[in-house]
């Protein structure tokens, strides 16, 4: 029992960051139809600003927080530089091209990424109060991951919030739903678009500044962390925030599942998911089976 808690309570803590950076990349593909390979560059971003901000040393829980928020900040604008000065020109590409322009954008920023902090790894401590672990129904767990569980959960709760219980939620879902019919009853779909593909950067770059305890911060670290997010997507369904929370918490947990039970699939179970569920529900767990964005 206490093992099982320990794999169910650290794979949603190891979801936690694929979560918010998948459902940055669906709230894009769902409202602008973006396949934004860019995203990765964005998640690194926040995690080297908050290495740096920090220099290494225990923070203290402050410090710590507005460090992360320093980096998400960056993620953002970094981001609507992005959406003004690239994908704004690639809107009427096919899919192709436009996976093509933002995966040299991520490219770039891992070139510029290089110059401005080094190829070196960096590794960060987390404040004090938020170190140790704790006990939980006979299990030993990490404290730091119970607080990223916890994160998970109001970033979640605030997402669904801001999409169906605010005048600009409504603007988003009439622009994804119908973006001619939106910008007739006068929604401002350029506005709508910047604020998505920031918002989405943002989340990416607040996930990168919450995973630098628990990983190796280096330029490079996006490349491989951003195909994990794309799989989490499509198991959710293109376009579902709800399925990225859903497939983000299934692939944490078979992940974690897999280095307490089986190793030799570890770093492979997210590949066998999307396999099946494309298999069994090819639109994703919760997409819509005629494939609109929503």
């Amino acid at each position: 029992m206490a093992q099982l808690v320990s794999v169910l309570l650290g794979g949603v803590a190891y979801g936690v960051p694929i979560f918010l950076v998948a459902s940055g990349l669906t709230l894009i593909y769902g409202v602008i139809g973006v396949l934004n390979f860019a995203h990765g560059a964005f998640f690194v971003l926040g995690a080297l600003l908050t290495t740096s901000l920090l220099g290494g040393r225990t923070p203290s829980l402050l410090a710590f927080v507005l460090a992360v928020l320093a980096g998400a900040l960056l993620a953002a604008v970094v981001g609507l530089l992005t959406e003004v000065g690239v994908v704004r020109r690639l809107y009427r590409a096919d899919h192709m091209t436009m996976l093509l322009g933002t995966y040299a954008v991520l490219l770039t920023l891992e070139g510029l990424s290089e110059l401005v902090w080094g190829t070196g790894n960096r590794s960060q401590r987390q404040p004090d109060l938020l170190a140790g672990d704790v006990h939980l129904l006979g299990a030993v767990v990490s404290r730091y991951d119970v607080v990223l569980v916890g994160m998970e959960a109001v970033v979640a709760v605030l997402l669904r919030l801001l999409i169906h219980r605010t005048r600009t939620g409504r603007s988003v879902r009439a622009i994804a739903q119908d973006a001619t019919m939106a910008q007739a009853i006068g929604v401002d779909a350029r506005a709508v678009l910047v604020l998505v593909f920031a918002l989405g950067s943002l989340l990416a770059g607040f996930a990168g500044g919450l995973m630098v305890p628990n990983v190796s911060v280096s330029p490079s670290l996006g490349n491989a962390f951003v195909l994990q997010c794309f799989a989490v997507v499509i198991v959710g369904g293109l376009g579902s925030v709800a399925g990225s929370l859903v497939a983000a918490l299934l692939v944490g947990v078979a992940e974690t599942a897999a280095v307490a039970w089986v190793p030799a699939l570890t770093g492979f179970t997210f590949y066998v998911l999307v396999a099946v569920v494309l298999l069994v529900r090819p639109q994703g767990l919760l997409g819509d089976a005629r494939t609109r964005r929503a």
